[in-house]
């Protein structure tokens, strides 16, 4: 496994932790399951150290004269960025549609004040980062 693999696993999993984080934060979890809500804080924050750790590690360790990127990693990540643009674009376009629907018809389903406006939008970053990671993954599974 390549460095830039390792890295592309690591950002994968603290962008899910992040995301996981901040929807326990942000929305918390149903009347059932309050008593899970703290360990599954818990387990989110531990995984975020864990990358954070793996990816320092490896940034410490790193060799001189050792190629950090080659070709192949950078079309890659070309094809990771392409990906999450296109994701990002679209989700972007969905969220503007919405609030011109509300400002036309005074009814969006999804869409009810300028809070939910701004969680919508920073789920659509951490997600559009998870979808750079996961096309980044797959291609270096593929090949």
């Amino acid at each position: 496994m390549s460095k830039q693999e390792i890295y592309a696993w690591t950002s994968l999993l603290s962008s899910i932790a992040i995301l996981g984080f901040y929807g326990l934060t942000m929305f918390g979890l149903p009347s059932e399951w309050a008593a899970i809500e703290d360990q599954l804080s818990s387990v989110l924050f531990k995984i975020f150290l864990f990358a954070l750790i793996v990816e320092v590690g490896i940034g410490i360790l790193k060799n001189k004269h050792e190629v950090e990127k080659d070709e192949r990693d950078e079309k890659i990540a070309g094809k990771g960025f392409k990906n999450a643009y296109y994701f990002l674009a679209i989700a972007v376009s969905f969220v503007l549609f919405q609030v011109i629907m509300d400002n036309i018809f005074s009814y969006a389903p999804f869409i009810y004040s300028t809070i939910s406006l701004i969680h919508l939008l920073v789920v659509t970053l951490v997600l559009s980062s998870i979808v750079n990671r996961t096309t980044q993954i797959y291609f270096y599974r593929k090949m």
